[in-house]
């Protein structure tokens, strides 16, 4: 899937997204905008999406957004896809893309 996108209103996860393929590096970006009080975290899967982990920073800690942002990231394995998952909502609504 070239684009996903969509809102949270409250607690829970995003489609998957698969940046890479076999024949193309996976260059993407990620967008999260609106207006909330929100914790949303970054993170991918090597097994299909059956097992989640954090994408960490370059300080090894995980990537959590509370505040708009516009991310550029990449992804080398063709199999591995990523998600945003919003872990605490409070109010407003947080909209998001993930696109390549």
């Amino acid at each position: 899937m070239a684009t996903v996108e969509g809102s949270f209103t409250a607690t829970g996860a995003s489609e998957s997204f698969a940046p890479a393929t076999a024949l193309r590096r996976g260059r993407f970006n990620v967008s999260v905008s609106g207006v909330f009080v929100a914790t949303v975290q970054v993170e991918r899967s090597f097994d299909a999406g059956t097992t989640w982990i954090p994408v960490g920073d370059i300080d090894m800690a995980p990537t959590t957004i509370t505040e708009p942002i516009s991310l550029a990231c990449e992804e080398t394995e063709a199999s591995v896809v990523w998600r945003l998952n919003c872990l605490g909502y409070t109010s407003g609504t947080v909209v998001y893309r993930m696109s390549r």
